[in-house]
């Protein structure tokens, strides 16, 4: 239960993510595979009301395991495809080069470092 539990969770904050961020940031931009992306939150929620129906835990460990490990990897590909070509100024998420390297775009003076005695 916990295995499935966990993907559940993960599968509706992707959902969440498509419909808040990543498909507003396709439209406005006009650009990126939107049909795609509008696809997968159907199929996101196809799944987890397929899991949801399962007769037991073992079956819905088993659809959980193919909705994480198959299905939200390839509709991460489609996401990343979308970041690829939809200019910064409209993606409303943090960059991988943000997240990455997030001490490098923040900025920071002595007065703002946080001052701690020994």
């Amino acid at each position: 239960d916990h295995y499935w539990g966990t993907v559940d969770i993960e599968a509706k904050c992707l959902v969440d993510m498509l419909n808040q961020h990543i498909i507003p940031s396709v439209k406005a931009a006009g650009v990126g595979p939107l049909s795609d992306l509008e696809e997968a939150v159907g199929t996101l929620k196809t799944a987890i009301a397929e899991i949801h129906a399962a007769e037991d835990s073992y079956k819905a460990a088993q659809l959980a395991r193919v909705l994480r490990l198959e299905t939200m990897i390839d509709i991460r590909a489609v996401c990343d495809a979308a970041e690829e070509v939809v200019p910064a100024n409209l993606w409303t998420l943090a960059t991988y080069k943000e997240l990455m390297f997030l001490d490098q775009h923040t900025a920071s003076t002595p007065e703002t470092e946080p001052f701690f005695d020994e």
